[in-house]
């Protein structure tokens, strides 16, 4: 279904407005641009949720990018990786590894050699326990267990669980195993999935979590709840907001009641990327060519989903245009500059003599944009960073032709 609104307040148009004006006037576009002060911002709304002592890790997966990782450390933040990579791109920014945290699936596979000391690792199957514990034990490693709740299941299919933690008896043997190693279990993690509907979800997952807890024999200082926390102007495919009964007062309360569960506790983990970064980015693009097709304008932009906002498949976010014009609305399609009918980011009212030339701003696009943007024929746009004291750098410059062509092998013949 077609959505023909546009949400987000005159006030915060008008200042991305300026902010993607003058960033499209200083290094052109398309660019990402991120806002430092929005996220930091978003992260302090976060900060007073409970009176429990919460961490927020930096889900480093969300935005892997430089300027983000160096001034998270230098606040002393900590971050979460899930790869080798993430983990590398932590250590080269600052972070000593107490403050990095190693999540994931089949870890075993990867970190099997890694020998940094006081490293945090969440394990997440029996087979990590087996693999990992003794490497943890040598290495004086913080260990966790991620737990599968059972209302962690697949958002496309519901009937079916997801992949991620440890059920039950799972859990039982991996702290077994744990004791036979003579490792400590300091904490347990569990994470439903983006968009949680209601803060009753997490309640449902502490308690079974207290349920199962006595049975393990361990006494955890921290319960890490993940993330998930739906972001302000996103919406479903159909237009309508995510989530209208989540509250994070409401979540709040519930984390507020956590050490009453588990009385060990002492320590609220959360790892909202999403929440903190989505905000605080936006997509920058410049129209073109503009097409008359009946009942729709088809603005030609030199970005669009194929290559940069891949979560428009599923989602709808507000959409400003650069300048403010005053034309009727009309139903406007917003196409990429790709050949392909599915590059298009969205069908909106815009008024009728946005034209060329005018830029068009996709709001959130601070989380997952960066990572999930594609090569095809254009290569990666460039990021831009928006420092607290207004000032505009580059964060990654545009790709070359030399390194989207040059990541190829000339070898030929056969393999060594």
């Amino acid at each position: 279904m077609t959505d023909f609104s546009v949400r987000i307040h005159d006030d915060m148009q008008d200042i991305w407005r300026e902010r993607a004006a003058r960033a499209a006037a200083l290094f052109g576009t398309p660019h990402f641009l991120v806002a430092e002060s929005d996220l930091w911002s978003a992260l302090s709304d976060l900060q007073q949720l409970s009176v429990v002592s919460v961490r927020h890790w930096l889900s480093v997966k969300t935005m892997p990018c430089r300027r983000l990782l160096t001034a998270w450390a230098e606040r002393g933040g900590s971050a979460e990786v899930v790869s080798p990579f993430e983990l590398q791109a932590c250590l080269s920014s600052g972070f000593p590894p107490d403050r990095i945290l190693v999540n994931g699936v089949a870890k075993h596979s990867w970190l099997f050699d890694c020998n940094l000391a006081g490293l945090r690792v969440h394990l997440d199957s029996t087979t990590e326990a087996s693999r990992l514990l003794p490497i943890a034990r040598d290495n004086r490693w913080r260990v966790g267990l991620r737990f599968h709740a059972t209302n962690e299941v697949d958002p496309d299919e519901p009937s079916f669980p997801t992949q991620f933690g440890m059920i039950a008896p799972e859990l039982k043997m991996a702290c077994d195993l744990a004791s036979h190693y003579k490792v400590d279990i300091e904490g347990l993690h569990f994470h439903l999935r983006s968009n949680v509907r209601s803060a009753q979800e997490y309640e449902d997952a502490l308690n079974e979590l207290a349920a199962i807890s006595p049975m393990l024999g361990i006494t955890p200082c921290y319960i890490d709840c993940g993330g998930g926390f739906p972001v302000l102007g996103e919406r479903s495919v159909n237009g309508s907001p995510f989530n209208l009964e989540f509250s994070e007062t409401e979540v709040g309360l519930v984390l507020d009641r956590i050490s009453r569960l588990i009385p060990s506790v002492r320590e609220i983990w959360l790892e909202n990327g999403r929440r903190i970064l989505s905000g605080a980015g936006a997509l920058v693009l410049r129209v073109l060519d503009v097409k008359e097709r009946g009942a729709c304008r088809y603005l030609i932009c030199d970005g669009g989903r194929t290559n940069h906002a891949l979560v428009s498949d599923w989602e709808r976010h507000d959409i400003i245009a650069v300048p403010r014009r005053t034309g009727s609305q009309c139903p406007t399609t917003i196409c990429g500059p790709t050949c392909m009918a599915f590059d298009h980011l969205a069908r909106v009212g815009l008024p009728e003599d946005t034209r060329e030339g005018d830029l068009i701003v996709w709001m959130n696009a601070g989380a997952y944009h960066v990572p999930w943007e594609t090569r095809f024929s254009f290569g990666y746009a460039t990021v831009l960073w928006l420092e607290e004291s207004g000032k505009i750098s580059i964060a990654r410059s545009k790709e070359t032709f030399e390194s989207w062509w040059g990541q190829w092998s000339q070898a030929q013949g056969s393999s060594p």
